[in-house]
């Protein structure tokens, strides 16, 4: 081994600690190509994440490429999957295929149900790259992941410091945070996504308790001045809800930790006219005045809201199709609805998973895929339970927090939302029945 390499006795070389430094990021297993190229490109596959869509895709194509080829070249790939999990993704795919054919336009459908194949097939791949190696070896992986994600934390600081990001990008809204999204402004989904696959990589690596609280209070502290409110709420609670589940201190520290975060939030929002506008103007003034109710009637999200429930009770049963609500909310039938922002009612989406699927799928899809849910988090957590897999956990709570409720979402369809998604659900149902 690289890192046994001594000469005499003496220290290693410059040289030999370079291969040392390399090894830790290399599997052990480097006999098979195909394998070890499934590794190299989940490995970098959360910077695809920071290059846009048309990156997210292409690592889609790879995986499944790859899984393609080493199961004609009789790898045993087939025994590596899950039944469980080949038949819920099946599941779940056959009812998209029934979604199209009901599709008020075909057209805008297909193109989304097709890229669910490939979806499906990155998730077997991940799948596959479990059982191919050792968890010594997958720990690198999410070594790598957490680097990433380190830089990521760090360009948020250099931001926050300078206005600026480490490649000249800005955000062009008060109180919100580009980072490597530029104008998209998408970096606080990226920060969720893998906060907790960084948060789990820490504490299974680093076993000093106050270090993990802190670094776990600092990530969401993070997240609150990224300026994204809907995804800081997601951070906040998949963040907590891990503390509370895994770290082993007493109850009063936690709370003493959190009414310390507390804290330093309602500092920067009296000190900060950009966040005090982000999260107080825009928001909880309104929650405060009359509750959520009066919120959904007087936001613009409110109206994407109401023009969803119209369109799902004019399409109860199977939707008018995924993606054709950007189309269905421009329909002159729901110019008259009774909303103070009815004229701005349409989007790409309803910005809301539970109104999107109703709008598009029906009751069919919503029912579909709540049964394709709530079996994978059966099954994972009788697996968590007996195994306590903190990946696994990751997944789970990232899973859970993003299919709630009211929270305003991105489009479950795109690129970006669903390659999160299904990135941690990949996670999530990659331990299952797995032997180890």
């Amino acid at each position: 081994q690289a890192h046994n390499l001594k000469v005499g006795g003496s220290n290693p070389s410059p040289a030999t600690k370079k291969v040392v430094v390399i090894r830790e990021f290399i599997p052990n297993n480097n006999k098979n190509i195909l394998k070890n190229l499934l590794f190299f490109f989940f490995s970098i596959y959360p910077i695809a994440f920071l290059l846009g869509n048309f990156a997210i895709n292409l690592f889609l194509i790879i995986f499944n490429l790859i899984l393609i080829t080493s199961f004609f070249r009789k790898d045993n790939t087939l025994d590596n999957f899950s039944k469980h999990i080949i038949f819920l993704l099946m599941f779940l795919l056959i009812s998209f295929f029934i979604n199209l054919i009901f599709s008020n336009n075909m057209v805008l459908t297909y193109p989304r149900v097709l890229k669910f194949i490939l979806i499906v097939g990155s998730i077997l791949s991940f799948r596959y790259l479990i059982c191919c190696f050792k968890n010594d070896d997958i720990n690198k992986l999410y070594k790598i992941w957490s680097l990433i994600f380190l830089i990521v934390i760090i360009d948020i600081i250099f931001e926050l410091i300078f206005k600026f990001n480490i490649l000249g990008f800005s955000s062009f809204m008060p109180g919100r945070i580009a980072s490597f999204s530029g104008d998209e402004l998408n970096i606080g989904h990226f920060f969720s996504g893998f906060c907790l696959i960084f948060i789990s990589f820490i504490f299974l690596n680093y076993k000093n308790t106050s270090i993990q609280l802190i670094i776990a209070l600092f990530l969401i502290a993070l997240s609150f001045l990224i300026g994204e409110r809907s995804n800081f709420i997601k951070s906040l609670l998949i963040i907590l809800s891990f503390v509370f589940l895994v770290y082993e201190m007493q109850t009063k520290y936690k709370i003493f930790s959190i009414i310390t975060l507390i804290s330093f939030i309602v500092l920067i929002l009296n000190l900060n006219p950009g966040y005090k506008l982000r999260y107080i103007d825009q928001f909880t003034k309104i929650l405060a005045n009359e509750s959520i109710s009066y919120y959904f009637e007087n936001s613009v999200y409110g109206a994407h809201y109401n023009v969803a429930f119209e369109i799902f009770k004019d399409n109860k049963i199977f939707g008018v199709g995924i993606k054709n609500f950007r189309t269905e909310s421009y329909s002159k039938k729901y110019n008259n609805l009774d909303h103070k922002f009815n004229d701005r009612r349409a989007n790409t989406h309803p910005h809301q998973i539970h109104f999107e699927f109703l709008s598009e799928t029906g009751l069919f899809g919503y029912f579909t895929f709540a049964i394709f849910i709530f079996s994978s988090l059966y099954l994972c957590l009788k697996n968590y339970l007996k195994k306590k897999n903190l990946y696994q956990l990751s997944g789970m709570l990232f899973v859970i927090i993003n299919l709630l409720p009211l929270l305003p979402s991105g489009s479950f369809f795109s690129t970006y939302t669903s390659g999160l998604f299904w990135l941690n659900y990949a996670v999530m149902v990659g331990y299952l029945d797995k032997s180890d």
